[in-house]
């Protein structure tokens, strides 16, 4: 009786956790619902989404580095971390989806895109697997609301959350459309060592400091209070983990991907290795280069806004 019981509390170990979910209604001052759904790890993931008048594909927008809500007070009214959400939501050919990362919390003054001032539980639990994992649970919900065109799926990434979209796309076979923009090509540890490259005039101190770092990281992976260059160990060793275009060879989706030529947040070889692997590969990949642009594909002839709608115009093109 004894071996049954162990037998039978094993099982329930391996079973994943049924997802619960609820809807907590309108957000005021915002086109969104607030949704919370029980993830495969136990934790309580809060997503919003969008409801268009009639039936529209599913885009989810995933943010960028750091521990802020996706929603945060602005003045009198609600204002989102994740740039277009809002207005997207409010034009209705999209159901837009947001997700809130586990803990996320920042407190004032802190340095955007950083970790440094985040709640520790956010430090604790954030790695990109489990990241990933929180994303999974908003997007298999979303896509049991009435009003959602499956047909459909777009990801949408900038920066880390670039990385995140390729993630979700290699996992997730209901993702057709995947927009890239500015993230990580193999790791980010590669974008370290080509910035070291365009960026730093004594290399040889340069790349001796970095792998000293990385040596670091790497002697405690899974240290939440280690910080490096603004994130905690445990988050750099996650991430230098994937390999986003690696996830991007696994889905079959259509793939838009872009950065500016001015980039130093990441180094534009990235954008040019996720191109070079996907058009060898064969896959539908769409390349947008964006002439003096920076980080934010700010340049003499864009705006983030502009790039962010060129970008969404592609999805309409068949």
């Amino acid at each position: 009786m004894r071996s049954i019981l162990l037998g039978m509390a094993l099982a329930a170990l391996l079973v994943p956790r049924l997802a619960v979910a609820a809807d907590l209604g309108p957000l005021a001052g915002t086109p969104f619902n607030k949704h919370e759904i029980t993830d495969n790890l136990g934790r309580t993931i809060t997503y919003y989404i969008s409801h268009p008048a009639k039936p529209a594909p599913l885009m989810l927008m995933i943010q960028g580095s750091g521990c802020a809500p996706v929603f945060i007070p602005a003045g009198a009214g609600v204002a989102s971390t994740v740039f277009g959400a809002g207005p997207n939501a409010t034009e209705g050919r999209f159901t837009v989806l947001v997700v809130d990362k586990p803990f996320s919390s920042e407190r004032a003054g802190a340095q955007p895109g950083t970790a440094t001032a985040c709640d520790p539980r956010f430090n604790v639990d954030f790695t990109a697997e489990r990241w990933l994992e929180a994303l999974r649970a908003a997007l298999t919900d979303a896509h049991k609301l009435p009003w959602v065109d499956r047909s459909r799926t777009l990801v949408f990434g900038h920066s880390e959350g670039a990385v995140m979209a390729a993630l979700v796309a290699g996992s997730e076979p209901s993702v057709t459309d995947v927009i890239w923009l500015a993230g990580s090509g193999t790791t980010q540890l590669f974008d370290q060592f080509a910035q070291t490259y365009d960026t730093c005039v004594d290399r040889a101190a340069c790349f001796a400091e970095l792998e000293a770092e990385v040596k670091a990281i790497n002697a405690k992976p899974d240290s939440a209070t280690d910080f490096a260059w603004g994130h905690p160990f445990k988050r750099w060793s996650s991430f230098y983990r994937v390999s986003p275009v690696d996830e991007l060879l696994k889905s079959k989706a259509r793939v838009y991907v872009g950065d500016g030529t001015a980039d130093r947040s990441v180094s534009v070889m990235s954008l040019e290795l996720v191109a070079a692997k996907l058009l060898s590969a064969g896959h539908d990949v769409t390349i947008r280069r964006v002439p003096g642009a920076d980080h934010g594909l700010n340049g003499p002839e864009s705006t983030t806004a502009k790039e962010y709608q060129r970008a969404l115009d592609w999805f309409w093109i068949r």
